[in-house]
């Protein structure tokens, strides 16, 4: 298979053209979800109890939320294997921005971390990041080229716009190293998959795989929605590349491991999701949001691993009705889920 380049330059420099790839009808999947979570009325406050203030509320009346429960088991599985032949990236420094190129057909979010290679498994903060659907960027790009040596760790994730339907869409992960003498980023090691959805057409999951030399397995659920506005996560804090949100997508991943969970909250803006309809158009453009933290609606997600059972749940809260309708899509797709 032929890779395509996705390019995306900041400031003063230029980009090729994009090598055309086929199309693939999108694979058949497994729905993972059982029934969902009852809405439960909010309780009374107490008696004499003052009402929150600030962006903590927003009237009298507290958002109804609703949880759709996902089976962790029931996710489609990605492996990761050896490094995808061709795939890459080129990313430099100039004068007043910088330019990405990336060796793929996929809208990628790009992590260089400020220190350490990929032997060193990624506990360094992150650096760099970029994604390649629009003029996204955070950080620092490292010094590179001539009198430049040693390598960053990077990894580059994403999926594809080709096949991308309601139900699933098809995700590339990649991990390895930038070298700071040549200003590229080669891979390690590569998972290709096809990810399910979890609320159609706007949170996918995939459960990724791998086993070390001793065949000792780790999996973890990698989740991609829309950008938030605001995200909290409650991942090890030692390990700085369980999410992103630098572009026009955020990613979450959750390590599974037994007696465990993770969880993350977001709150997004009706540009947020305006934004995740051009992605899906082929048209990015940049985040421009203008909302107030009252307006925005609250997502959260959780994976947890008690006993033998591992499960998910996405809760959704809006909050106030004259907000829906910048929401209505989401919303209807989740209720379509829930029945």
């Amino acid at each position: 298979m032929k890779l395509g380049c996705v390019c995306l330059s900041v400031a003063l420099a230029g980009c090729g053209a994009r090598a055309p790839t086929a199309m693939r009808a999108p694979l058949p999947l497994p729905a993972p979800f059982t029934s969902p979570a009852p809405v439960v009325a909010e309780p009374p406050a107490a008696p004499g109890a003052t009402a929150l203030a600030g962006s903590l509320a927003t009237g009298e009346v507290r958002p109804a939320t609703q949880a759709l429960r996902f089976d962790v088991d029931a996710l489609p599985v990605a492996s990761w294997g050896e490094a995808w032949q061709g795939a890459g990236f080129t990313l430099h420094r100039l004068r007043d921005g910088w330019t990405l190129w990336v060796r793929t057909m996929i809208f990628a979010e790009v992590i260089v971390t400020a220190s350490g290679s990929s032997r060193e498994k990624g506990t360094s903060p992150v650096g760099f990041s970029a994604f390649t659907g629009g003029s996204f960027g955070e950080g620092s790009v490292p010094d590179c080229g001539p009198g430049s040596s040693g390598q960053r760790l990077a990894v580059w994730n994403g999926f594809a716009p080709a096949g991308w339907t309601n139900d699933g869409i098809d995700v590339e992960m990649e991990e390895g190293d930038y070298d700071l003498a040549t200003c590229r980023g080669t891979p390690v090691r590569s998972l290709r998959g096809r990810a399910a959805a979890v609320v159609p057409g706007y949170v996918y999951a995939v459960r990724a795989h791998e086993e070390d030399d001793d065949e000792n397995v780790k999996e973890s659920v990698v989740l991609f929605l829309p950008r938030g506005v605001l995200v909290s996560t409650g991942a090890d804090p030692g390990l700085p590349l369980q999410a992103s949100n630098t572009g026009a997508f955020t990613r979450l991943t959750f390590p599974l491991a037994r007696g465990t969970a993770g969880s993350a909250s977001l709150r997004l803006s009706p540009a947020s999701l305006a934004l995740w309809s051009r992605l899906r158009q082929m048209r990015p453009a940049a985040f421009a949001d203008t909302s107030t933290v009252g307006e925005d609606l609250l997502l959260g997600v959780d994976v947890v691993w008690q006993g033998d059972v591992r499960m998910g749940s996405v809760s959704l809260a809006v909050p106030s009705a004259k907000n829906r309708k910048a929401y209505a899509g989401l919303l209807a797709a989740a209720s379509k889920r829930a029945m």
